[in-house]
């Protein structure tokens, strides 16, 4: 073939080549693919170079041996591993992730690579085209690695430990990490040091032998989401069930904490002039822990408002009121009001009613606690005034069964007031329980007063257990059930005198 026409085909297939390859680099470009900087390193530096080369040794006839065909070639090889190494960074470090191109791994593996590919590729440019020995420069290389590194024993120490970090991934870039006391997020990993970027944006660069030898936490890793703790104070006046609840409900409400895992808020300490409580919740991302905790603490102070909570300080604060006062309620008024529903009482006067109300004791139980269990003596009678409870008894299993549900103004424990048997069933509070507590020391001043109350309280007690409302229906009643209940009546009556000692 004429040396022309080789000159020919050679520029055309080049320029049908530079044409194809800047027309795919401007598709890609309107995508922003990072393998467009691929392309343009073909076309710009590989295919003149890789032409050059070619009608020097086939058109022009230069020598293989040249120094100028050499320097051509030499230039060649630095293009090719130039494009070897975009290649390379696109293909296994980077990733598509919602629309955009990101780096899948810490630039200092990237510059590893680098190098590792740099030297490959002066090995065969050596070996290859300037037929060196490698023997000797390795040897010349060796000794020159160990003046250098007991020189730069500082920087080779950060870059072990750099390359120990690489391979062990305890964070990735973007990921939110305390180091020492240096709290960020990871900007870059290179051959020395890790950027770091503060809250306060600020720059802190630590060095990598300072990560080897620092406990590192990373705020980002299992997962984002992160475990945030605070201590509130409530007055001692507050129930703890009823703060607990609220702060519950502040934290779900609040933007940015998530509901699995569920805050937990427990009771810590009573301290001297208020109940601490620990309030622990996660959120989604710690970028955002300020502002989420900020949320969550203004919120709190408005739900104690709302809900009539207080947060005491440590000051003495009096006040004055000029104002007349509304007289006061007497008391045991509530009490009376509760126990004239009580079947067991109708037969007690006015008089007896407020005594019996004075002497009751009202006594309050938090959500799950047992007011009485069964099995265990008993020696009180309990009327609701605030709350509900659960009435449950025990099968021969061990296992408790719900058998009925109490709300405010219903009793429970007549028999074990009158009698002292054990109890029959377990009482547990639904939620906050307000209970008044009617003891056998009080009853019994009573009946010692007016012996002839045992009678008509044991009728009433076995009227009540054979169904009938009253003792006033025992006149319609059959006289078989009428013999009955007075006979079961007198049985019960002795046992209240003996258990009360009268």
């Amino acid at each position: 073939m004429p040396p022309w026409l080789t000159l020919v085909l050679y520029l055309g297939g080049w320029l049908v080549v530079t044409v194809a390859l800047s027309l795919a680099c401007a598709r890609l470009d309107t995508r922003r693919h990072p393998l467009a900087a691929t392309l343009r390193g073909v076309r710009n530096l590989l295919l003149p170079l890789a032409l050059l080369v070619l009608l020097a040794t086939q058109v022009f006839a230069w020598e293989r041996e040249g120094m100028a065909t050499k320097v051509l070639e030499t230039l060649l090889w630095i293009a090719v591993i130039h494009v070897v190494l975009s290649l390379v960074k696109f293909t296994a470090f980077t990733r598509h992730e919602a629309g955009q191109y990101t780096t899948r791994f810490p630039k200092l593996l990237l510059d590893i690579l680098r190098l590792l590919l740099v030297l490959v590729g002066a090995c065969f440019v050596i070996a290859g085209v300037w037929d060196k020995d490698l023997g000797s420069l390795l040897t010349a290389v060796g000794v020159s690695s160990i003046v250098l590194g007991l020189a730069l024993q500082n920087t080779l120490d950060n870059v072990m430990a750099g390359i120990a970090v690489l391979f062990e991934r305890p964070f990735e870039v973007g990921d939110w990490i305390q180091v020492g006391t240096t709290t960020g997020q990871v900007l870059e990993v290179n051959w020395r040091s890790l950027r770091v970027r503060t809250r306060a944006r600020d720059m802190v660069i630590v060095p990598n032998s300072v990560i080897g030898k620092e406990t590192l936490i990373n705020f980002s890793r299992p997962t984002r989401v992160h475990g945030e703790a605070h201590v509130l104070g409530f007055s001692y006046e507050d129930p703890p069930n009823k703060v607990k609840r609220i702060v519950h409900q502040v934290a779900l409400a609040t933007r940015g904490v998530v509901t699995d895992p569920a805050p937990r808020v427990r009771t810590i300490n009573y301290a001297a002039y208020t109940i601490e409580y620990q309030v622990r919740f996660f959120i989604e991302d710690y970028e955002r822990q300020q502002e989420i905790n900020d949320e969550f603490m203004t919120q709190v102070w408005y739900a104690a408002k709302r809900n009539g909570l207080t947060i005491p300080f440590p000051i003495q604060t009096s006040y004055e009121y000029r104002m007349e006062m509304p007289p006061p309620a007497p008391p045991g008024t509530r009490a009376v009001e509760a126990l004239t529903r009580i079947p067991v009482f109708v037969p007690l006067g006015p008089d007896e009613l407020a005594a019996l109300g004075r002497d009751a004791t009202r006594e309050e139980y938090g959500r799950g606690e047992r007011v009485v269990r069964q099995g265990d003596a008993g020696d009180a009678l309990y009327v609701i005034l605030d709350g509900s409870a659960v009435v449950s008894v025990r099968d021969e299993h061990g296992a408790e069964r719900e058998v009925a549900r109490l709300a405010r103004g219903e009793f429970f424990g007549e028999m074990a007031l009158l009698t002292g048997e054990p109890r029959t069933a377990s009482v547990t509070a639904l939620e906050d329980l307000v209970v008044l507590a009617i003891y056998k020391e009080a009853l019994q001043a009573l009946l010692a007063r007016r012996p002839p109350l045992a009678q008509e309280i044991a009728e009433i007690m076995e009227a009540r257990r054979h169904g009938l409302r009253a003792v006033q229906e025992l006149s319609t009643a059959p006289p078989e059930q009428r013999e009955k209940i007075q006979r079961g009546a007198g049985e019960l009556v002795q046992r209240i005198r003996r258990f009360l000692g009268l």
